[in-house]
Parts: structure tokens; sequence; C-alpha cells
């Protein structure tokens, strides 16, 4: 039988989005790398009646409910007398977690407040988990119906004290023995829709592992998640998976998350004995940033110049003529030149080298920073491409 997590997320902070919730997918990830599965995820504002409901129905779905913030020492920290109250367990004073704060305070030479006594309360029977970090206690509430474990919302807290010490709880308390495994993959240059077609049968047919496509501005992601009883297992099963989409994706494939495009592109010009040098307009400087960050032996150096400092009318034209100048400046092997026009919505790219030069044109995303992304993983993506012989593969 399948054990049923849920994480709720406390904090009116959270519903007003004056702070990004990372500790839900930072917890999502450690669960699922454990092989706990997280079924689902609920957020709540600091408000009694609410957070009781909220604890109530995940309760009646779920084997545990991991909690996130309302343990600190002020009025509107209301977790732990939520939790009281719901399940029928006064608070009670807990000599050992007060101490253990009174020497936390001592020893950074602070002076605890009368308000910090209420994180040495917790419901009746209840297991105070020690956090190290922080100044509150997180709780784990074992109930009939269910456990509820409690942890503060400061995430340099909430991050050891789930790693280290609740997941071994949850694995010993429900005998799990196995895990769940991710490997993923990326491809550059194809939207979500044609890297679906592609291999949307095997999303539909996969069981274990599972398939998952994620669109962003720098690619697609596929993501492969086996469940096993280790990571060698996990990856025997994904290897046979990972075969299938490259064989439906010849050549398109990037090595993983870790593997950036332009390490591709450098490592293609580096066995060439090739420099490269960068022009760009609509991108700000996007790609020279990219080479820039992974110490690329390739880069020659570039230009960011105005879009209205070159320009002839013909986007590609004005690629061409852009590239060949800073080819010629930097007295480089190639040379990459991307520039847009805003009211055509073209963008052109242009790499030329002492062999002939080739062109690609794409749609206009806009001169932000998704837009940026967007352009320069287009362009260096066709270079790979074409230093790889693969100019002829799906757009």
């Amino acid at each position: 039988m399948t054990m049923k997590t849920e994480i709720l997320m406390i904090g009116t902070e959270l519903l007003l989005g004056q702070i990004v919730d990372t500790n839900a997918s930072f917890m999502g990830q450690v669960l699922a790398e454990n092989g706990i599965d997280l079924f689902q995820k609920t957020t709540v504002g600091d408000n009694a009646e609410r957070i009781r409901n909220a604890l109530d129905a995940a309760l009646g779905r779920s084997d545990a409910v991991l909690t996130s913030g309302g343990l600190g020492p002020t009025e509107d920290d209301i977790t732990r007398e939520c939790i009281a109250e719901l399940l029928g367990r006064p608070l009670e004073f807990r000599q050992e977690a007060y101490d253990a704060l009174a020497a936390r305070f001592k020893r950074f030479g602070y002076t605890m407040t009368e308000n910090n006594r209420k994180q040495a309360y917790a419901p009746q029977g209840a297991l105070i988990v020690e956090n190290p970090n922080g100044t509150a206690p997180g709780l784990i509430v074992e109930d009939p119906r269910g456990v509820i474990v409690c942890m503060p919302g400061v995430p340099r807290e909430l991050k050891p004290m789930l790693t280290e010490r609740v997941v071994p709880y949850l694995r010993r308390k429900f005998a799990i023995e196995g895990l769940i495994h991710s490997r993923v993959l990326r491809v550059c240059g194809m939207g979500e829709s044609r890297v679906d077609s592609a291999i949307g049968d095997l999303i539909v047919s996969q069981d274990n592992p599972t398939l998952g496509l994620l669109a962003s501005p720098d690619g697609v992601r596929i993501r492969i998640t086996a469940k096993a009883g280790s990571v060698e297992e996990a990856n025997v099963l994904i290897d046979e998976v990972d075969r299938k989409v490259r064989e439906r994706l010849p050549g398109l494939v990037l090595a993983g998350e870790g593997v950036a495009l332009e390490q591709a592109v450098d490592a293609l010009l580096c066995s060439r004995g090739w420099k490269l040098a960068l022009a760009e307009t609509c991108t700000g400087g996007r790609m020279a940033q990219r080479f820039t960050a992974i110490h690329a032996a390739s880069f020659a150096g570039g230009y960011v110049a105005p879009r209205d400092q070159w320009q002839s009318g013909d986007p590609v034209q004005t690629a061409l003529d852009f590239a060949e100048h800073t080819k010629a400046s930097f007295g480089s092997e190639c040379a990459l030149g991307v520039v847009a026009d805003a009211e055509a919505e073209r963008t052109a790219a242009a790499f030329v080298t002492e062999e002939g030069a080739r062109h690609w044109e794409f749609g206009y995303f806009g001169a932000g920073e998704r837009g940026q992304v967007r352009m320069s993983t287009l362009a260096l993506e066709q270079v790979r491409r074409h230093l790889a012989g693969l100019d002829e593969a799906a757009p």
C-alpha cells in the first residue's frame, strides 16, 4: 500500500505573494528522492479556523501531513495551537525545549523575551524535533488519523530539519525502502508540442519510469523518473527510456540538466581549434555572459550594440554584416551575430567562418530577459546543429 503524504504551507505572506515559496519545491524534491509519494500541496494564511480545516481535510486524505511555518514566538504563529485544538491535545510546557531555547539565546548574547516561552509548548504527547539552526523546534504528532510533522518556515531551518530528522523518521515509521530518482534531458530549438509529438506515446505508455515535459526559455526538459530500491536500479530502468527518447530525437538531446548548451558549442569549436566572436543586439550580451560563465576556451570576445546601430532593413543582412565585422575585429575563425527587427517581428542569426556563412530566422520574443534567453538559445542551438552536421534536424 502506497503511503500518501501532503504538505501544508502556512503563512499569509505566501498567499499575498510577498515571499516566494521555495520550501515547497525543496520539500517535494527531497521527499521524491527518498521514495515518499507527495500527493497534494495546500497553502493557507495565518487564520486559526482555516488552518484547522486544512489540517482536518489533509488527515482525511493522507497518512502524513508536513507543515511549514507558524512555529515562531509572535501572536500570528498559531500552528501548534491549531493542532492542539483539532486533535484535542492540550498544549503542555516542555522544560527541555525551554532550556535548549534559553541556552541558544545565551550563546548568541541575546535576551530572551517572554513571548519566546510559547515555543516551548507542544500538543500533549507530541515529539519535539530539535532545531539547532533556529529558535523554533519542530513537532511530530502521531494520531490515529495520521502523522502531523511541523517544521519552521525559515528555509535555513527547515531544510536541515527535513533531511536530517524528518525524512529518516518517515522512512522508519512507514517502512519505506525504495526511492525515486530522476534524470533530465534537454532539447533546445524545438517547442514543447514538437517534442511531445515525437515522444508523446512514450509519455502515455510508461508506468515506471514515467516521463514528463517542462517548457522553458532555454529549452524543453524531459524528466524521466523511476522508482526503485536504489539509484543504480533506477538508472537501469531510466537508461532504456533514455535510449528510446534519443532514437526519436536523434542528435537533438543534450546530456542533462547540468550540461549547458554553450558547453556543447564550446566543445565542438575547440575540437576544430576555432575561436568564436559574438555580435549581439537584441540578446543584450546574453550569449557572451553564457560563454564567460563556463570559462569557454573558444570564446574570443564580442560586441554588444544598440539595435539601431546595425540596421539595414533586412535582419539577415544585418546579422551577416555585424558578424563579419566582429570576426575581422577579433581575428577569430568564426563569429555569430544575432539581431532583431521588432516591427517585422523577426530575429536573424548569422554564423560566418572561413568556409562560408549560414543564417537562420526566428520570431521576435521581446526585449526582456525571457526573450533574450530564448533568442540566444535558438541561435546557439542552430550553431551546435551546424557544427555537429545536423542542419537538417527538425526545427
